[in-house]
């Protein structure tokens, strides 16, 4: 299919555009707001030769994504809350087992049940890993529709440069957000990679193999993360994304990602306009956190401001990243009919640490 612009639910964009990157096996278990996800691939899959399962849950759905991934096939799921927690001890067999997929978090309240609307409390679950060991998978989060289109070649590249699961994580508000995307034309990034090396397809052309992801030796457990941990030290130094806008001579920079660091570029806009030295420091990389954004601060910025619809996660990193050099701040706001920071909170608490 040939460029061209769509105008859809932010969920029907990410089914539009991990299909048209070479996701053909879609395994999914209905749960707002994620349920358009799964509703739009059980259309669009069919026209490129591929298919929607309906799970019976979502521990069914993660398992057949690892059973998919094994073959080295590119499967996918989407979930909210509650079923991204059943699926944590998949995920940690998946990283170990060097196993590629995509995932999509559209985040909504917890904990427990929650509520279905947007929120963003799921950060620590996906960048510390909710499963058991010393793994990471990649987080990205998106903050438009155009930048979920945008950004998943790459996502597709590097599930299976790093033979990795690749965790979207979108709040709920975005995802149920409609807005314009324009897509370009659909290539299968899939296909280019080539998998007869690990893929389990019968041994018919090659010898006997095995997926080992537990130990039968100490000396076997010690060497698994060791090989882990080497992959993820090249990905922290290789991977790391993020946007920043107007931050060299900042007094003051706001970090927020997803929605809020979507909002803090209106802001940024807004205050300069007004001859206030704000900037934005957004990432998109969660893991690997962008770390190298703040290394480079000037001396003018006196302090972050971090936002987030949650109770403050990411404003662990951001501090981690700054090692005591700069204060750091933070906002936050979760549960409720709309559990966002407005602009006009965010501009205030700018204000006052100007």
């Amino acid at each position: 299919m040939k460029s061209e612009p769509l105008f859809l639910k932010n969920a029907q964009t990410f089914a539009e555009a991990m299909v048209r990157c070479g996701v053909r096996y879609h395994f999914a278990y209905p749960i707002t707001p994620a349920t358009e996800v799964m509703k739009h691939t059980a259309v669009i899959l069919p026209q490129y030769g591929g298919r929607m399962v309906q799970m019976e849950s979502e521990l069914a759905v993660s398992n057949a994504l690892a059973g998919c991934a094994c073959t080295g096939k590119l499967g996918a799921t989407s979930t909210s809350g509650p079923g991204m927690s059943l699926m944590q001890e998949t995920m940690s067999y998946m990283a170990a087992g060097e196993l590629p997929c995509i995932m999509l978090d559209a985040m909504r309240v917890g904990p427990g049940d929650g509520d279905i609307v947007g929120a963003q409390s799921n950060y620590f679950q996906a960048t510390r890993g909710g499963g058991h060991g010393d793994y990471r998978v990649i987080v990205l989060a998106p903050a438009s529709g155009q930048e979920i289109v945008d950004i998943m070649p790459d996502a597709v590249k590097l599930a299976y440069t790093y033979r990795t699961p690749v965790l979207f994580v979108i709040d709920g508000v975005t995802c149920t957000m409609t807005e314009s995307a324009v897509f370009p034309e659909a290539h299968d990034y899939a296909s280019e990679f080539d998998t007869s090396s690990w893929a389990f397809t019968g041994t018919g052309d090659h010898p006997k193999r095995y997926l080992l992801t537990g130990s039968y030796t100490h000396s076997q457990g010690e060497e698994l993360n060791e090989k882990l941990l080497a992959k993820y030290e090249v990905i922290k130094e290789k991977e790391q994304l993020w946007e920043e806008i107007e931050v060299d001579d900042a007094d003051v920079v706001l970090v927020g990602f997803g929605i809020h660091g979507r909002m803090g570029q209106d802001l940024v806009a807004n205050m300069r306009a007004e001859g206030k030295k704000v900037g934005l420091i957004r990432p998109i990389s969660l893991w690997p956190f962008p770390d190298k954004a703040f290394e480079g601060l000037s001396e003018s910025v006196k302090s972050l401001l971090v936002v987030e619809m949650n109770h403050g996660q990411m404003v662990d990193d951001v501090r981690l990243a700054v090692n005591g050099r700069i204060p750091v701040h933070f906002l936050g706001k979760t549960g409720g009919d709309m559990p966002l920071c407005t602009l006009a909170e965010m501009t205030a608490k700018i204000n006052t640490l100007l």
